[in-house]
This record gives structure tokens, C-alpha cells and sequence, in this order.
């Protein structure tokens, strides 16, 4: 289960980082609208993410309990889901200006991130439409189909990036607008893919596609707390972003730069998490509670292995990692000094993802956001705004303040 997901989750950091590596080319002021625009979109698509989430879980189960039909019924609801949790943070796209205007942006950072988030959340439909899909499919075991369509998608966005960001023919150039351009019609073939994958499993005869509020409720069970998890999440970080921006734009790029290098380390532990979260959810399913325990504890090791093998790398090579963003020399050293802070927290992180993700998977998710919530703003949000402002240690103090939050959930959610 594991290994596909990897795949998929690395494949999809790609695609941030490809667009990471574009825009660093228009210059730090580019680079850090992108860092802010990025967490604020994250914002508005975090509940509907969590929800999606659910989704996997329901269907995690109902296919461990032998209920084919009900796992088949449920995509559908996800489908609808995704309809009616996307038009909302379409809408939003009349309200990006003040919002970033409150977070401290100003002149031409505040219009390029405004282009960036504008070209984001018109594409919520799609992308919540891609993760419902993705849902469906990893619910019910099947990795290897979304890792294909991560990887149609990502070829598609590196492809497309270049066109859209500079201009390119007849297309414009659009700047970092047009890097979430690129990203958003991505995404849409990704789920056309996925869509067409589907057909045997979703388009069958005898599968409702009406609506049900049994099924509904039982998403909304599962995926409402992990949606108020990312909002919550996802909230304190975007408070965090506001904070190094306020700093300066320095400490904002280089912060934007290590957490699309870390990434690389932080999605494959993730999705790790996200195996374990199906397998222990169709364990559940199944009444073989005796075995999730030990499922967890693969997975633990598993995590544990790749994250700490990436820490070394940033403790070893950091430069070679900051090389290929061509930055400014003052940007570079700043990364090199973050990538050391957060290899100190590759093991802690493997043990927070994997934990959450098994406790989601047994259907545990009010724990999980309960947990998430406190790490995020009683520990990192106050401490990290401490040590980077009063005590004036910059971004290095925002991550320091990051890696104290990943240590306590981590403690909390495997004890």
C-alpha cells in the first residue's frame, strides 16, 4: 500500500516544487508571494481536504467488512461532495486581496499573491474532485491508479509551468499566476484520468448515485474532524507565514524554499501515515482488531527509516539542496540553516504522520484533530512567534518552534 503512495504524494510535491523552481527564476519577491499565496489557498481548501479524507476512511471500511456495493455508493458521495464543498471556495476568489492586505502584503507581493490564490480556488471543484477520486480508489487498496494519475499530473504541470509563468506563443505570461494555472489544469486531467478508472467501479449497473444521508453522515463522522484538524492547522501556519512576512522577504523565501525541499521528506512519511490509515481501516472493517496494532508498528518503523535517512541528507549536503533554486546569496544561507533545524525533527515528524494516520484509519479522527489543534497553537504558533520576533532569530526561530510542536504531538499521539 505503502510504496505507491509515496510515489503519489512525491509526485504531487513535485508539482509545488516545479512551481517553486519557475517562479524562483522572477526573483525573492515572486518566490515569497508564492510561500504566502500557497498557505493561504491551503487554508481554504483544508476542511474539504479533511472531508476527502473521511471519505478514504468510509471506504476503507466498508470494503474490509465485504460490503462492495457500500464502498462503490460512497464514492459517489464523495463525488457530490466535492461539488458542493468546491463552489463555496470558488467564491472566494473576490475576497484575496484584503485577506492578504490583513496578512501584512503590500504593492506587487500583495497582487501576485492575490494572481496565485485567484487561480487556485477557482479550481477547488477540480482538485476536490481529483481527491475524491483518489479517495475512492486508495479506500479500497488500489494505490497504483492515483499514483498514475499523480504522475500524469505532475509531467503535465512541469510541462505547462514554463508556458504560463513566461508566455509563451499566443499564451501570455502570467507570472505566478500562471503557475497555479498550470497546476489547476493538471489536476483536472489528473481526475478526467481517474474518472475514466473509475467507470468499472463507480458507472457499474446497480450502484445508487443518488445522494444518501446515511452514507453522508457516516463521511461526515470520520471526516469533519480532520477537516477542523487542517483548518485549525493550516490557520496557525498561515499566522505563522504572516509573522516571517512581516520579518522580512529573506526570511519568507527561505522559509517558502525549505518546505518544498523538506516536503520531499515529509510526504513520503506521510503517506506512509495514509497507508495506515487504509490498512488498519479495512482491518477495522474486518473485526481483525488484533492485527492493527502490529500494522501500526511496520508502518512506524517504516516511517521512521526514510524520514531519518532524508535528515541526513539535510545535515550533510544542504548546499547541493539549495543549488538548483538560484537565489540570492542571503536566501541560500538562510535555507542551509533551516534544512539543519529541520532534520532534527525527521524522526518526531515519522512518528506524529504514522500515529495520526492510524488512528484515522480506526476511526479515532476527534483524537487526532484534538491533539493537532494544541500542537499548533499552544506550542508552535506562541513559541515560534516568540523566538522569531521578540528575540529576533527570524525564520530560525519560526522552525524551532515548528520542530517543539512535531515532538509533543508525536509523544501524545503514539503514547
Amino acid at each position: 500500500l505503502a510504496w505507491p503512495i509515496t510515489i503519489s504524494m512525491l509526485s504531487f510535491t513535485a508539482m509545488s516544487l516545479a512551481d517553486t523552481l519557475f517562479v524562483g527564476r522572477l526573483g525573492t519577491e515572486p518566490l515569497a508571494a508564492v510561500g504566502l499565496s500557497t498557505s493561504v489557498t491551503f487554508l481554504a481548501l483544508a476542511f474539504g481536504m479533511g472531508i476527502m479524507g473521511g471519505v478514504k476512511v468510509a471506504v476503507a471500511q466498508r470494503t474490509g467488512a465485504g460490503d462492495v456495493q457500500g464502498a462503490r455508493t460512497l464514492g459517489w458521495q464523495g463525488l457530490w461532495l466535492a461539488l458542493a464543498l468546491g463552489a463555496p471556495v470558488a467564491g472566494l476568489v473576490f475576497v484575496g486581496a484584503p485577506l492578504f492586505r490583513l496578512l501584512g502584503a503590500e504593492g506587487e507581493l500583495l497582487e501576485m499573491a492575490d494572481a496565485y490564490f485567484a487561480w487556485r480556488v477557482v479550481g477547488a471543484p477540480l482538485t476536490f474532485g481529483f481527491l475524491a477520486l483518489k479517495a475512492f480508489f486508495e479506500g479500497r487498496g488500489d494505490t497504483r491508479t492515483p499514483m498514475v494519475a499523480n504522475l500524469i499530473a505532475n509531467g503535465l504541470n512541469v510541462a505547462l509551468d514554463p508556458i504560463f509563468i513566461f508566455g509563451w506563443g499566443w499564451v501570455p505570461a502570467l507570472g505566478v499566476g500562471g503557475a497555479a494555472a498550470a497546476t489547476v489544469i493538471a489536476l483536472g486531467v489528473a481526475a478526467l484520468y481517474l474518472a475514466t478508472r473509475a467507470v468499472d467501479g463507480l458507472w457499474r449497473s446497480g450502484v445508487s448515485r443518488r445522494i444518501d444521508r446515511g452514507l453522508l453522515r457516516s463521511v461526515w463522522r470520520f471526516g469533519s474532524p480532520m477537516g477542523t484538524r487542517q483548518v485549525l492547522g493550516v490557520g496557525a501556519w498561515v499566522l505563522l507565514v504572516s509573522v516571517l512576512a512581516r520579518v522580512g522577504a529573506v526570511d519568507l523565501a527561505a522559509h517558502v524554499m525549505v518546505i518544498r525541499i523538506v516536503s520531499v521528506s515529509f510526504l513520503p512519511g506521510y503517506a506512509i501515515g495514509d497507508a495506515a490509515s487504509v490498512l488498519v481501516g479495512q482491518l477495522v472493517g474486518a473485526g481483525a482488531r488484533g492485527e492493527v496494532h502490529r500494522a501500526a508498528r511496520n508502518a512506524m518503523g517504516l516511517g521512521i527509516g526514510v524520514m531519518a535517512a532524508f535528515g541526513l541528507l539535510f545535515v550533510l549536503v544542504p548546499g547541493l539542496l539549495v543549488a538548483p533554486f538560484g537565489v540570492e546569496p542571503e536566501v541560500a544561507a538562510m535555507a542551509r540553516r533551516l534544512l539543519l533545524v529541520a532534520a532534527a525533527m525527521q524522526v518526531f515528524d515519522a512518528v506524529a504522520m504514522v500515529a495520526q494516520g492510524a488512528l484515522n484509519g480506526a476511526g479515532d479522527s476527534r483524537f487526532v484533530m484534538v491533539t493537532t489543534v494544541v500542537g499548533s497553537w499552544c506550542v508552535q504558533l506562541p513559541l515560534a512567534v516568540l523566538l522569531a520576533v521578540p528575540l529576533g532569530m527570524g525564520a530560525v526561530g519560526a522552525w524551532l518552534g515548528i520542530a517543539a510542536e512535531v515532538a509533543v504531538v508525536a509523544a501524545i499521539s503514539w503514547h
